[in-house]
């Protein structure tokens, strides 16, 4: 785009990226079945969303159909002209990240965190307790400060950040006497200090991994059964801290995991496969009606999002190498695509990319049906 000025006599001419590719396409249908092949070529042109076009001069395309026309004249039986526009395919991801399902898994996650801090606040107590009990308290929020602070230490941590969480994590457990005997306190501090790991690291893909470090956390390893008044109420205690730390980190890996840039639909089946356990064990465990209901909704919430049917993610594939090949002339033959061979050789880990051995079983990202 061209930006002009007045009283300057030079423009400035601003790039915004690749204009989207069109292409016209014009043909004609032939033969005694035609109407039956005329009904299908519409169908296919009609369908919702982008496909691939595959072309004899152009090659393979991800396109989406524009406007088209079937022509016929009935003094020629037998043969319809066709004519089609096509435009170049994209990936709507990232508009999407404000849309409505990502509001929607918002206000899921709230009403998640929300009944698990209710449901903490009710049952954990150190009120009057023996001194063991308070102790073993104290021994779960020092294991979970170090674990927020081994955490931080993901891929791109923000210096800012990861300074504050280093603060709030101190302030944990100088304060860790008062804390544990107001619960409605405790749990607000540790859903800060998850909000401050959160801060702490830049991508999504980091706050993900994060956030699995909490998905099996013990903060005490205590008899299965408690004889005692107080040792079952220190062990109610501890399953409750337990429960509520894997909750808040399930609940806040699932936002994360619904804003990764996967690199095929098979790996955000992955990440969606391994959160959805995750939440059915949450699920299964739960004794809260408010936590079994908000659950229930993120799991919901969670299998309309991944994988996104509307990104267009390509899917992993895997097939077996006639002849040794270089890497380049792998991918060249598969997609016509030079940008693939990158993942080709770390997806499979090619030691020597001049060189894979016939016989060879590949892994590789269909990178037609990619953005």
């Amino acid at each position: 785009m061209s930006h002009e000025f007045p009283n300057r006599d030079t423009p400035y001419p601003e790039d915004l990226g690749k204009v989207g590719g069109v292409w016209r396409v014009e043909g004609h249908i032939l033969g005694d079945d035609y109407f039956a092949t005329k009904k299908s070529l519409r169908e296919a042109v009609e369908k919702f969303g982008s496909g691939e076009l595959i072309h004899p001069y152009y090659g393979t395309l991800f396109v989406q159909c524009g406007a088209c026309s079937f022509d016929e004249d009935t003094s020629e039986g037998g043969y319809a002209k066709v004519s089609f526009q096509f435009y170049e395919g994209g990936d709507d991801r990232y508009p999407r990240a404000v849309g409505e399902k990502l509001v929607d898994l918002d206000n899921k996650n709230l009403k998640a965190l929300n009944a698990s801090k209710s449901a903490f606040d009710s049952i954990y107590s150190v009120a009057k307790a023996p001194a063991f009990v308070a102790d073993t308290a104290r021994k779960a929020v020092g294991k979970v400060a170090d674990l927020y602070t081994d955490a931080s230490k993901g891929p791109v941590a923000i210096a800012e950040g990861a300074a504050d969480l280093a603060y709030s994590i101190r302030n944990l457990k100088a304060e860790v006497n008062d804390l544990i005997t107001a619960p409605d306190r405790l749990s607000q501090r540790l859903l800060d200090s998850f909000a401050l790991l959160e801060s702490a690291l830049s991508l999504p893909e980091g706050k993900l991994q994060a956030y699995a470090k909490f998905f099996s956390f013990q903060g005490g390893v205590l008899p299965l059964i408690a004889t005692t008044v107080n040792r079952k109420r220190e062990k109610s205690n501890s399953d409750e801290f337990d429960n509520f730390v894997r909750r808040v980190s399930v609940a806040n890996a699932v936002v994360q995991a619904a804003q990764v840039s996967y690199a095929s639909s098979d790996e955000a089946l992955r990440a969606r496969d391994q959160l959805d356990a995750q939440i059915e064990d949450i699920i299964l465990n739960s004794e809260d009606d408010e936590v079994f209901a908000a659950f229930e909704d993120l799991k919901a919430a969670l299998a309309e999002l991944l994988p996104d049917t509307d990104a267009n993610l390509p899917s992993i594939e895997t097939f077996e190498l006639q002849y040794t090949l270089p890497s380049l002339l792998v991918v060249y033959d598969l997609f016509e695509r030079e940008d693939a061979e990158g993942d080709l050789i770390a997806r499979n880990g090619i030691q020597n990319p001049a060189f894979i051995p016939g016989g060879s079983v590949l892994e590789v990202l269909n990178v037609r049906k990619g953005a």
